[in-house]
């Protein structure tokens, strides 16, 4: 994306003639990093735009949305609304506008390049994206999750006693768990996820704000309340999945959701679940195997590579045969929960995902 669109838009006028046509698409995704004269109130990135342009440019149509879709994996989406406004450019400057104003801006552009790997997890931003995603009013997924293994586990005769959730983000999903089993215990790499949920627990609420309109700065203000929630008996504190404290052991449940796909050895952390199970337990994975190298090196992911004609096996498959091969055996059939990121609350970009949850029980009972 451009780095300074503000400043693109108030030099266009330099690249057309008069009466040319400037046709802008955008998702307005990108920080105002500089006021433009007349947008100070503006809520929407329309606004803004308009506000840059109109010294020197009119409508000449209706704007108009361009859906799209582009495929990252056969599990996982990107999809988008582009917004499309067009543009006259006039002869000379609108009488009366402060062409100075108007047409140049001030300011540093914001970065926008997302960090890589497990710091993006505590950027401000995608906390506050994380967040919607567990407490906001489209949440879904993580209560979900618990469902089903609320329900696997009755099914297969596990006791409802201990649960344990690694990589469990601002711990909706611990939550949701802590109303059906004793006592739960929820652990997160990140920092700042871990502090939410202790927070939540501890003062009954969380309060965050949303970003609408990120080129326009607007944002609303949510909360959680603990009350609503009906929160049990559950723990928040920071774990490593790869180097989980001796102590957490002797669970009925151990859940990982969207979690071996981002894990440096996701085999060593299944291994080690295993121990960490009463026999007869029941650990159960959500992931959608979106595997990156910029969390875990190709030679350690668990199948879901493609070399030219040369499949290798599906993650489904690589979990079978390492399970099995450990003393599980699958409760029920493999489900699919499907969750939607967005990164604004305008609807305009989102990650549409299809995870497939597995259920597997270890032998002993």
């Amino acid at each position: 994306g451009n780095s300074d669109p503000l400043g693109t838009l108030a030099a266009a006028h330099k690249l057309l003639k008069p009466g040319g046509l400037l046709i802008i698409g955008t998702q307005y995704e990108w920080p105002r990093s500089a006021e433009v004269a007349g947008a100070s109130a503006a809520v929407s990135g329309e606004e803004v735009v308009a506000a840059a342009l109109r010294s020197w440019f009119k409508p000449a149509a209706d704007s108009a949305d361009l859906a799209y879709v582009k495929m990252e994996t056969s599990r996982k989406l990107e999809c988008g609304l582009q917004h499309l406004t067009f543009w006259e450019r006039r002869d000379a400057p609108e009488p009366g506008m402060d062409v100075a104003a108007s047409s140049t801006v001030a300011g540093t552009p914001e970065s926008t390049s997302l960090a890589s790997g497990q710091a993006m997890y505590d950027e401000e931003v995608t906390v506050g994206q994380y967040l919607d995603f567990h407490y906001g009013p489209k949440s879904q997924y993580p209560k979900a999750c618990a469902e089903f293994c609320i329900t696997a586990a009755r099914e297969a005769g596990v006791p409802m006693g201990r649960a344990l959730e690694v990589g469990g983000g601002p711990g909706r999903a611990a939550i949701e768990l802590s109303r059906a089993f004793e006592h739960v215990d929820s652990g997160d790499y990140s920092r700042s996820f871990v502090e939410l949920g202790q927070q939540l627990v501890r003062e009954g609420e969380l309060r965050w704000r949303s970003v609408t309109d990120r080129t326009s700065g607007k944002e609303v203000e949510r909360t959680a309340c603990a009350r609503d929630l009906h929160v049990g008996n559950v723990t928040f504190s920071h774990m490593d999945a790869q180097a989980l404290p001796r102590e957490l052991t002797g669970y009925d449940l151990i859940c990982g959701f969207n979690l071996i796909d981002r894990l440096p050895r996701p085999r060593d952390f299944l291994l080690d679940a295993r121990s960490r199970l009463n026999p007869g337990g029941l650990l159960v994975i959500s992931s959608p195997y979106t595997w990156l190298e910029d969390f875990t090196a190709k030679e350690y992911w668990i199948g879901g590579f493609k070399y030219g004609d040369n499949d290798g096996p599906t993650t489904y498959e690589g979990l079978q045969e390492l399970l099995v091969s450990q003393g599980f055996v699958e409760a029920r059939k493999p489900e699919d929960v499907c969750f939607r990121i967005d990164e604004l609350d305008n609807g305009r970009k989102s990650q549409q995902t299809r995870a497939q949850m597995t259920f597997w029980q270890l032998a002993g009972r």
